[in-house]
């Protein structure tokens, strides 16, 4: 199967490198220079659970430099770019193009249906976790898995094979949206209290408050939830957060958004966190710990991005 995956930085490169690994034709789409150029110059470092680093190479272009035609196209742009990152790439997506999203976040499959008919798109949530050290290089650990959900009347099963001949562990849902909201929940816990907690997954299950400020965010959520028609099951989202806890399975992994704001980028918290508390407030539901967190975010953001900024300004000095 021919692939791209757009938005090739941690998450991306783990998932294309076990693609290609297990056969499938794999070309990376991503906006970074600094990481396209080590990627296609050094190959791609990967260094999974502290065993010796391995080179992958995997051809990684911008989106206006991609060319050809693809049986898939994995979205992995956050959310706040995905509109863009279609735009961008319109001239590779034909008709008979699946495009299957597993940003994180809520908001995705709308964003998507602006720019192909139903019958493409593939929604998913996925468990697996990647760290992006430096360019070119990633460190990842433990195992995980992806549901996934053909939003029209698209035939999901090649994809879902293809997936699995890589050991993605991808299992088919009648219920994406659910599961969608699952993740979110889980996501609007560990992401932004990892950046105001300065942890990694393991560290934050030391807290002794931890899992209580799990369970207020939770049931903000669930309450959002039940507004749209999304059973939000705590009890589930406390068993996965308790087993992600664990090192062999993410413990180790610092979050996505940790990472961006390591890296002096803009988060996804409105899509999280900042999503939930926007639907509460619209609809005067009280969401007070999910909206102090998602101005904490944006603080932080701001904070990092200063810093970053400065030193920056003194190095070429």
């Amino acid at each position: 199967m021919k692939i791209a995956i757009a938005g090739f930085g941690a998450l991306g490169a783990r998932l294309g490198v076990k693609l290609q690994t297990a056969g499938h034709e794999v070309t990376g789409i991503d906006g970074w220079p600094a990481h396209i150029a080590a990627i296609n110059t050094n190959g791609l470092t990967v260094i999974h659970d502290n065993q010796a680093p391995r080179k992958y190479f995997v051809p990684v272009m911008t989106a206006q430099e991609v060319t050809g035609e693809f049986d898939l196209i994995i979205l992995l742009t956050k959310t706040p770019q995905l509109d863009r990152m279609l735009t961008d790439i319109a001239p590779v997506i034909t008709k008979k193009t699946q495009l299957l999203v597993l940003s994180n976040g809520l908001g995705n499959i709308e964003v998507i249906e602006k720019h192909v008919a139903r019958d493409q798109i593939l929604a998913g949530v996925t468990l697996w976790t990647s760290s992006l050290v430096k360019p070119g290089e990633i460190h990842t650990t433990g195992s995980g898995s992806i549901k996934l959900q053909a939003i029209g009347h698209a035939n999901a099963k090649p994809v879902v094979d293809a997936m699995n001949q890589a050991g993605l562990h991808v299992e088919l849902t009648d219920d994406v949206l659910t599961a969608i909201w699952h993740k979110a929940g889980i996501n609007s816990v560990l992401n932004p209290l990892s950046v105001l907690l300065d942890a990694n997954i393991a560290e934050f299950g030391t807290a002794g408050n931890g899992m209580d400020l799990a369970l207020t965010i939770l049931n903000e959520i669930q309450k959002v939830g039940a507004l749209q028609g999304i059973k939000v099951d705590i009890a589930a989202i406390m068993s996965d957060l308790t087993n992600l806890l664990k090192p062999e399975n993410a413990g180790n992994h610092y979050p996505s958004m940790y990472q961006d704001i390591q890296n002096g980028k803009r988060t996804e918290i409105d899509f999280l966190n900042g999503y939930f508390a926007k639907i509460g407030q619209q609809e005067d539901v009280p969401t007070p710990l999910n909206m102090m967190i998602t101005h904490l975010i944006h603080a932080k953001e701001d904070i990092e991005r200063v810093k970053i900024a400065k030193q920056q300004e003194t190095f070429e000095i």
